[in-house]
């Protein structure tokens, strides 16, 4: 919330490299470094509609340098901490999304689900782009939605077979009804049980069968009986 009583929602997820040593540390570097400047950002009072690609790819860059910077203090290289980013910053009228790598965000759209950006991948199968690559600049999406966002969804992409339609590009439906409409009805005391079962669900058999990678999924919605927005987070 800033001085003025604005409420913003901020997710991140970000994902580490399998190959780099260190990437679950760079995935958390990733998230706060990206929550720090932004909430600095929102408190000075600023609009989402202030935030450019210009000024997104200025933020991606101070990130990068702070990771090199602690790479350079430990002797090793900034790769050594490579990891995605996926974020969404809603407000009440509008909202910013940034992507760099692979997963996925999917907001509400038209009674159904739509991603804002396609998974991105590499020259090679199974490769993406990280916040570390020295061309990150060159491939992180910017998205500016103007209008009311009520739905959000951040996923890794241990979860991209369950939640995305790769024959249309789009998002599976059926994946996400249910459980916005759970968490629409869910209670605040529920919540940490909630986040329990969410748990249990993405490391099921029947989950656990379909990919092997990590997986982290974030949902986000306006509750119908309250102002506020509720968030829960999963990780597995």
């Amino acid at each position: 919330m800033t001085a003025e009583g604005k409420e913003f929602l901020v997710t991140i997820a970000s994902d580490g490299a399998g190959s780099a040593p260190l990437s679950d540390e760079g995935s958390k570097m990733v998230c706060q470094l990206f929550f720090e400047k932004l909430s600095q950002f929102l408190k000075k009072g600023r609009k989402l509609n202030q935030i450019t690609e210009k000024h997104a790819r200025r933020l991606l860059r101070y990130v990068s340098d702070r990771i090199e910077h602690e790479a350079k203090t430990r002797t090793i290289t900034k790769r050594d901490f490579a990891a995605t980013l996926l974020m969404a910053i809603v407000s009440n009228e509008d909202a910013v999304f940034l992507q760099l790598g692979d997963g996925a965000i999917v907001i509400d759209s038209d009674n159904a689900y739509a991603p804002i950006f396609w998974p991105q991948s590499g020259e090679y199968a199974n490769q993406t782009y990280f916040v570390t690559d020295t061309s990150a600049d060159q491939n992180l999406n910017f998205a500016f939605v103007d209008k009311k966002i009520n739905e959000v969804a951040l996923f890794t992409d241990g979860i991209q077979g369950l939640a995305l339609k790769y024959d249309i590009q789009g998002a599976h439906t059926p994946f996400f009804k249910p459980l916005f409409a759970y968490l629409q009805s869910a209670s605040e005391e529920v919540m940490p049980q909630l986040n329990d079962q969410m748990e249990a669900f993405l490391n099921s058999e029947a989950v656990n069968a379909k990919t092997n990678d990590d997986k982290t999924l974030i949902l986000a919605c306006r509750c119908s009986n309250t102002a506020s927005k509720d968030l829960s987070v999963i990780e597995a």
